[in-house]
C-alpha cells in the first residue's frame, strides 16, 4: 500500500505540481489549502508524513505544528520561503522534523522525506499475514495481537528472517542462547508446541512446521 503524504499548502499550483511529482515516487497524496483543513484531514485520515507551508491563509504553520505534536509524532517537513535562521530554529524546536527553503529540488525533498519515514516507521518482519515487531516483542496476525511471550516472538523472528527456510535446532539454539545444550534443545520443543497451540487458538493457519530430522520453518502461506 502506498504511503500517504498530506500537503498543507495554499499555493494550489505548487501543491498540484508537488503532488504530481511525489506520485511518480509511489506516494499517495492529499492536498489541503489551509491550517484548519489540514488539521481536520490529519485527524480523520492520518498520513505517514506532512509537508507543511508556514504562510497559510487562516493560521500560521506554527499552530499546525503545535496541534499535530499534541496528538501525533507524524514526520513534519516544513516547506517555506522563510530563510531566517531564527525561524528555522523556532520551527524545529516546536517539533518539525526538517526545514526546506523554497525554491527546492524535488529529488532532495524526496530524499529527506524517505529519511524521516525510515526514522518514524518501526522495523517489522512480515511473513505473509504474520507481522513481528522486534523492538516491542509482539506479533500480530491480520492485525490482531497474538498472546506470545517475548522468547516465542524471538523464535519466530529467527525463523521469519528467512521464511520457508528450514532451521535446525542447533541454529535456533545458537541464535537464541549463543550455545547448545540438551536442556535448551528440549526448551525449543516446548516453545514450538506452545506457539502452535496459540496459533491454533487464535484461528491461525498452520504456518509453523516441523520438518522431521531437519528442524523447523515458518511458512508464508499455508501448505496445500
Amino acid at each position: 500500500m502506498p504511503l500517504r503524504i498530506l500537503i498543507i499548502e495554499d499555493d494550489l499550483d505548487l501543491a498540484g505540481l508537488l503532488a504530481t511529482d511525489l506520485r511518480t515516487y509511489g506516494f499517495e497524496l492529499e492536498c489541503q489549502p489551509s491550517a484548519v483543513q489540514g488539521l481536520i484531514a490529519a485527524r480523520e485520515r492520518p498520513p505517514e508524513a506532512v509537508i507543511l507551508d508556514l504562510g497559510l491563509p487562516d493560521f500560521d504553520g506554527h499552530l499546525v505544528i503545535s496541534r499535530l505534536r499534541a496528538n501525533t509524532q507524524v514526520p513534519i517537513l516544513v516547506l517555506t520561503a522563510r530563510e531566517a535562521t531564527d525561524e528555522k530554529v523556532n520551527v524545529l524546536e516546536l517539533g518539525a522534523n526538517d526545514y526546506i527553503v523554497k525554491p527546492f529540488d524535488t529529488r532532495e525533498l524526496v530524499a529527506r522525506l524517505h529519511v524521516q519515514l525510515r526514522r518514524s516507521t518501526p522495523q517489522v518482519v512480515i511473513c505473509g499475514d504474520l507481522t513481528l515487531y522486534p523492538e516491542e516483542g509482539r506479533a500480530t496476525f491480520l492485525g490482531r495481537r497474538l498472546p506470545l511471550t517475548p522468547i516465542e516472538v524471538q523464535i519466530l523472528l529467527v525463523l521469519g528472517s528467512e521464511p520457508d527456510r528450514i532451521y535446525s535446532r542447533e541454529e535456533l539454539q545458537t541464535a537464541l542462547w549463543s550455545g547448545s545444550t540438551s536442556a535448551k534443545n528440549n526448551l525449543i520443543s516446548v516453545h514450538m508446541k506452545n506457539i502452535r497451540q496459540k496459533f491454533e487458538a487464535s484461528g491461525m493457519p498452520a504456518l509453523l512446521q516441523t520438518v522431521w530430522g531437519q528442524g523447523y520453518r515458518l511458512r508464508t502461506k499455508t501448505p496445500g
